[in-house]
């Protein structure tokens, strides 16, 4: 039972949950990865810390080869790589559903993360996405294994199954494949059915809770307005990204490449460029103008409340509303008919607005920590791993100490970025409204 100091704690910084949900995690992932059985090869510290920041992240960025850690390394990268993709989204769910009788200020934060209609939603929804979870992973890894099984033996197919098929309902776009182009490129179960996994696991598990306990199961045909804008936004992204990569990678990487084949990838690539990072193609050898286009499906991402990153579709929904009342000369933000309320308003400005300025930073710092690198390839960077898309450029063995740090401080900001801006308000009961003098500004 927690005493009194400790329920204090809990009321007034239920936020600091995640992020410390997150740190334990990583270092925890950093000792099982140090032990002598989980690697092959000599690793060092910080690219152990580097490695389990990366899985817990769900980002897919590496400084050494995979294959330098065992098979038992293998499994801890799993588990890992599971606990990050559901991590911070689970565990806030059984700490809230743990400690429910904690006062009103925990119950509104707590409904502020999860958007859940009700707080007692918090023990159903999170046995909805452990059950979902299970199931998907289970059913992606039977499909994936036939194909694992031409390449490896019985149960090293069963594992890479598992892996991969785990890696990509979780957007961590981590791979034991090889050479994972050439693998996907001629198999496409293995396209289809890591984009199937993908989609499931960036749509966000408050979307699939609603489609499948309210639309299939009671029968109604009305789904809410926030699943509407998830579905709109996720699929209208994707559509956008892979005709635009089609199109500017027609006669360069997609050249070689069957009509198909160029379908498959400009597919797979819209998707993956959302937070997973898996790729058929060297991102090395890409036009500039699709760095750019991955730059920005990378900072959009998935789906709130997904096993994907990035500062999330609904964000940038809200976000073109402002711009569009803005042009239009508008006094609220209108969003597919409905109006905005100025609290998200302010909230989405301001996710966009201090994202923007971490990138700019990091890029900035690495600009001066690496000057033998590109800036092309350290934006590309920066936002990839801020997003945890993972998706290199060029290798990342070669960063220094610095460097890898500061990476890593980018995949943590990325992955509680937009969780710790909601919850950085100031307790509730402090909240005071003061009315000041209006006044105008010249804007240009």
């Amino acid at each position: 039972m927690l005493t009194s100091r400790g329920k204090h704690l809990l009321r007034y910084y239920p936020q600091h949950m995640i992020l410390l949900s997150l740190v334990i995690s990583t270092i925890l992932g950093t000792l099982l990865l140090a032990l002598p059985y989980a690697h092959v090869q000599y690793i060092s510290w910080i690219d152990l810390f580097f490695t389990a920041t990366s899985l817990t992240t769900a980002t897919g960025m590496m400084t050494v080869p995979i294959n330098h850690f065992s098979n038992f390394g293998h499994i801890i990268m799993l588990c890992l790589m599971q606990l990050g993709g559901l991590g911070l989204i689970t565990l806030s769910l059984c700490f809230i559903y743990m400690f429910s009788n904690l006062g009103i200020y925990t119950q509104v934060v707590a409904s502020e993360i999860l958007s859940l209609k009700s707080f007692k939603d918090t023990k159903q929804t999170l046995f909805f996405i452990i059950k979902l979870t299970a199931i998907t992973e289970c059913i992606g890894a039977c499909i994936l294994f036939p194909s694992m099984y031409q390449q490896f033996p019985l149960k090293r197919a069963i594992f890479m199954s598992i892996f991969h098929s785990v890696s990509s309902f979780c957007n961590a776009g981590f791979s034991l494949l090889s050479n994972e182009r050439i693998t996907f490129n001629q198999d496409p179960l293995m396209i289809y059915s890591t984009i199937i996994l993908m989609i499931i696991g960036g749509l966000g598990f408050v979307t699939w809770h609603e489609l499948i306990n309210t639309y299939w199961q009671s029968g109604h045909r009305t789904i809410s307005w926030h699943t509407k804008l998830v579905l709109r936004m996720f699929f209208f992204t994707s559509f956008i990204s892979a005709t635009l990569f089609w199109l500017l990678e027609n006669n360069n990487t997609l050249a070689h490449m069957t009509i198909f084949q160029k379908f498959s990838v400009s597919l797979f690539t819209s998707i993956a460029l959302k937070s997973t990072g898996f790729v058929l193609v060297s991102f090395a050898t890409v036009h500039i103008a699709t760095l750019m286009l991955g730059m920005i499906s990378m900072f959009i991402g998935s789906a709130p409340l997904s096993t994907g990153s990035g500062i999330k579709t609904s964000v940038f929904s809200i976000y073109l509303s402002i711009i569009k009342a803005a042009i239009l000369g508008k006094r609220h933000a209108i969003l597919y008919g409905r109006h905005v309320v100025d609290e998200q308003v302010y909230k989405a400005t301001s996710i966009v607005a201090l994202s923007s300025f971490w990138i700019i930073l990091i890029t900035f710092c690495l600009l001066i920590i690496e000057p033998h690198w590109k800036f092309i390839d350290i934006l590309f960077q920066t936002i990839s791993a801020f997003s945890n898309c993972g998706i290199i450029i060029t290798s990342m063995s070669n960063l220094s100490i610095f460097g890898k740090l500061l990476i890593i401080c980018s995949m943590i900001v990325g992955k509680i970025g937009a969780l710790a801006l909601i919850l950085s308000i100031r307790r509730m009961s402090d909240l005071r409204e003061i009315t000041y003098p209006k006044e105008h500004v010249i804007l240009g």
